[in-house]
């Protein structure tokens, strides 16, 4: 089930036992982070445990949030530069039971969380290597609970110990083709589903494209597809600042119909392209009525009431 705007709004919200706002999304079959900015960054905590989630990026600007619940996944990936540049106040992340298994991972929540304190990654692949507790207080100095156990001092100077060692330079080696891997990888996932995106709009027997407009092409598409630099931005800041999902829900009935939101939405997008919508011209008025001569008016079949006078004359 897509993480839609109508569900954010209509998802449980409350007080934690900590005093914290918090807004409960766990078990509701999300495949994918998005449309978070609904929220209005008005809570302290979004729980979205026992999803579907795969990769931990797409958040908007919340600057509130410091507390993520994640358990249940299968998260093996996560976007640093976006969690650092729009959650920066992320002090508690739970990814128990996820699919983390590299380095990488650790590294990115180390860009992603500057000020992390509390992390959980019991039942991830990556506890199982070796030195996977000293590396991570390494990556992370401001870690005060690892996998809900204390962090002690002994342990600190442990890692800084690891991390000057043959062994600690071999991790970070790792680390780096690691997250190459993992980019390699998301690279190839995004080709193929363009593939399949483009398939799905051509006729498999001849090659004719039969994609008609609002029909079997996802807004995601749309709007990197159909859109320039321009209107991409104005798109967001749109979204950003919708009073209701209901004009959320517009707005992204228009992307996915090539329709960029401030044209008028009964026209139809003309060749595929965004942003380049005319209107058809008006009709030509119908031409003008032949003027009469001498104020006679033409009698039906052609004849004239002089031709038949002279014709009754010969006769």
């Amino acid at each position: 089930m897509r993480l839609s705007a109508n569900i954010i709004q209509s998802a449980e919200q409350r007080t934690n036992p900590l005093g914290e706002r918090e807004i409960l999304l766990r078990s509701l079959a999300i495949p994918s982070v998005e449309h978070l900015a609904v929220t209005r960054d008005q809570f302290d905590t979004i729980d979205l445990s026992n999803n579907h989630l795969s990769r931990l990026e797409n958040f908007p600007k919340l600057s509130r949030l410091s507390c993520l619940y994640l358990g249940g996944n299968g998260i093996d990936h996560v976007d640093g530069k976006n969690l650092r540049r729009n959650c920066p106040g992320l002090k508690t992340v739970i990814l128990t039971g996820n699919g983390a298994k590299g380095w990488n991972v650790v590294a990115d929540l180390a860009v992603g969380c500057p000020g992390l304190e509390f992390l959980s990654l019991v039942g991830n692949p990556v506890t199982r290597r070796q030195h996977y507790r000293l590396y991570t207080i390494h990556k992370i100095p401001t870690l005060k609970v690892l996998d809900f156990q204390k962090v002690k001092q002994s342990e600190r100077e442990r890692a800084s110990r690891l991390a000057t060692s043959a062994a600690g330079a071999a991790m970070e080696a790792d680390a780096r083709l690691e997250a190459r891997a993992a980019a390699a990888t998301a690279a190839s996932s995004s080709a193929d589903d363009a593939a399949l995106s483009n398939a799905t709009m051509t006729n498999g027997d001849n090659g004719t494209n039969t994609f008609e407009p609002g029909e079997g092409k996802s807004a995601e598409e749309s709007f990197a597809t159909q859109f320039s630099a321009e209107e991409k931005a104005a798109i967001r800041d749109m979204v950003a600042n919708a009073a209701s999902a209901e004009e959320i829900d517009r707005i992204e009935s228009l992307v996915k119909r090539g329709i960029f939101p401030g044209k008028s939405e009964s026209v139809a997008p003309v060749n595929g392209g965004g942003g380049s919508i005319v209107p058809p011209p008006p009709p030509p008025p119908p031409p003008p009525l032949p003027e009469e001569e001498d104020g006679k008016r033409p009698v039906e079949g052609g004849g004239d009431e002089g031709g038949d006078t002279k014709r009754q004359k010969s006769e």
